[in-house]
């Protein structure tokens, strides 16, 4: 089998330490999720791996050669360049071998008696045909077709929305022919169903191996069957399972870590203990014997242990039972983006809305806090809101200001003592007071915004994706506090985990309308892949079986989807 041996003794830039004793061997059939803090290196081991980066201390040997392809966080060094002629860089050597065949032509019509012309050119011309013998814009079209972005051929790559760009910049790899994919966040800035696709083809359809890097934990449940955790000063940590598997594993682990550790250390303590008092009296030969024991003790080592995140969003007293109410209303921008024929939202509802990018998800938010007029007839809203707000652009937050300034623009003026206790739930540092925002990063911005948001009393929260940037501690102390919350949470996230986790309800937006669906993503997967068409709400009261239901399911099927909603409503 064709494989890897890594072995990096160090990595660093500066005097900063990114990676260091990280050995391990990939093989060409794994199927490997990287996990860890946004900060931890993983990006940097991709780069080593594919030579983008070479300064570093190390030992790699490729038994077999195998080939990587390297999927980017994506990225194109010509957005004036057409689709179609992006896709023939995948083909480098055929493109070159074409450039001299062009070359040797132009001088052999100048000089038709140039004999080392023509043995060139009968060499190329060979070699062409032995590693290329039809023609590669047939290969083109072909993948293109596969990933359906044919129309996309003859636009420039600025014309491309950026879900696109990842169908694209996969079509290119593909077309290199790799033995084994290196993914690096290949589902950020694509829609649902783009990284359901991606989903199913490389559980089903890609034959080889990957390593991925994504905050997407639903993604990595249903592609990765191995987890390595990268988290420097800690060493490489392997799992055998999906990120779900990893979790558990790992809370296991660290809690048995640490009853070895206390229970070593409070035995050596009693020990030292004896020793010292019997080491003057009489027992001194005994003493002296434990002493040479306790030396000879391979000591457990504490386990090293990372801050966790905190969050906690201040309840207030609850508004009336309705929260929002819409009756035959559009939605718009410049134009009318779908039409509600009528919706509720009840106290205590935490609903996801859903579906693809561009189709005014955002939009609906802004109407609904009044920042966008509504188009047509009826949108009431509760009374006695008070709602926390988290934009997906940040947008409550000033770039110019500081860490400080932000919190004193919304009416927190605090004492430093107390800020860097409110800021430190959130892994910031005293330092970090006095930076402008705009210095910080993606994640520490929205980390930021969540701070902001904790010292707001609210009974109503809305949030536009809220998981963008975070890593995966972060994401799943937000889901533990937001599972806490009583009252209403209306949220647009395209993170499943999170989804699943959260909503009660989700308003799928489609086919210019919007749909109801009662449970969580993973309820409505269900339905759709059994081609179920029931209302679940009939279980919110009494639970009684929908007998019409039996007839489509399984009798043990029909009594799952009673039984889980029977669960919800007590």
């Amino acid at each position: 089998m064709k494989h890897i041996r890594i072995n990096i003794e160090n990595y660093d830039v500066g005097k900063k330490e990114i990676l260091k004793d990280v050995s391990f061997v990939l093989n060409e059939s794994d199927r490997i999720a990287v996990v860890w803090p946004n900060w931890a290196g993983k990006t940097t081991l991709f780069k080593i791996l594919s030579w983008e980066i070479t300064d570093f201390f190390w030992s790699i040997e490729n038994y077999g050669s195998l080939t990587l392809g390297y999927l980017s966080q994506i990225h194109f060094d010509d957005e004036i360049r057409l689709v179609k002629n992006e896709l023939k860089l995948a083909f480098k050597e055929i493109l070159d071998l074409e450039k001299e065949l062009t070359i040797l032509e132009e001088k052999m019509s100048k000089d038709s008696s140039d004999m080392e012309s023509i043995n060139n050119y009968t060499e190329s011309l060979e070699k062409f045909n032995a590693i290329w013998w039809y023609n590669y814009e047939y290969e083109i079209h072909r993948v293109a077709n596969w990933l359906g972005i044919v129309d996309l051929l003859e636009k420039s790559i600025k014309e491309v929305s950026w879900w696109q760009r990842t169908k694209i910049a996969l079509a290119k790899i593909l077309l290199e022919k790799p033995d084994f994919l290196l993914l690096d966040e290949p589902t950020n800035f694509i829609d649902l169903a783009s990284t359901e696709w991606l989903e199913k083809y490389l559980a089903t359809t890609w034959k080889w191996g990957y390593m991925i890097i994504s905050h997407d934990r639903s993604f990595l449940d249903k592609t990765c069957n191995k987890t390595y955790e990268l988290s420097w000063p800690r060493p490489l940590d392997f799992y055998s399972g999906n990120y779900t598997f990893y979790v558990k594993e790992k809370e296991k682990n660290e809690l048995l870590l640490l009853e070895d550790f206390d229970r070593q250390q409070e035995y050596v303590k009693t020990q030292t203990e004896l020793i010292k008092r019997y080491r003057a009296w009489s027992r001194a030969w005994w003493a002296k014997s434990r002493e040479k024991m306790i030396d000879k003790i391979e000591l457990v080592q504490k386990p090293i242990t990372t801050k966790k995140p905190k969050f906690h969003f201040i309840f207030d007293e609850p508004s009336g039972n309705r929260i929002l109410y819409f009756k035959e209303a559009f939605i718009w921008r410049d134009k009318p983006l779908f039409y509600i024929s009528e919706l509720e939202l009840t106290l205590g509802q935490k609903v996801g809305i859903i579906w693809e990018n561009w189709i005014g998800k955002s939009t609906f938010l802004k109407t609904i806090l009044g920042q966008i007029d509504i188009l047509d007839w009826l949108m009431n809203t509760g009374k006695w809101l008070k709602i926390s707000y988290f934009s997906q652009l940040h947008e409550e937050l000033d770039r110019e200001l500081t860490l400080n300034e932000n919190f004193s623009k919304h009416w927190f003026d605090y004492p430093i003592e107390k800020l860097t206790a409110i800021i430190s739930n959130y892994l910031f540092e005293r330092g970090d007071i006095n930076k402008k925002v705009k210095d910080f990063s993606g994640w520490q911005v929205s980390k930021l915004l969540f701070a902001i948001l904790w010292q707001k009393e609210s009974n109503f929260l809305i949030f536009d994706e809220p998981t963008n940037h975070l890593d995966y501690e972060f994401r799943e102390a937000l889901e533990q506090d937001l599972s806490k919350y009583k009252w209403t949470i209306l949220f647009i996230s395209h993170d499943r985990y999170f989804i699943n986790k959260i909503a009660t309800h989700l308003w799928i937006i489609k086919n210019d309308e919007i749909v109801v669906n009662y449970g969580n993503y993973e309820d409505y997967q269900y339905r759709l892949e059994r081609w179920i068409n029931f209302d679940a709400s009939l279980f919110d009261e009494e639970a009684n079986l929908n007998f019409a239901l039996e007839e489509k399911l399984w009798k043990n099927e029909a009594k799952r989807i009673k039984d889980k909603f029977s669960r919800r409503k007590k």
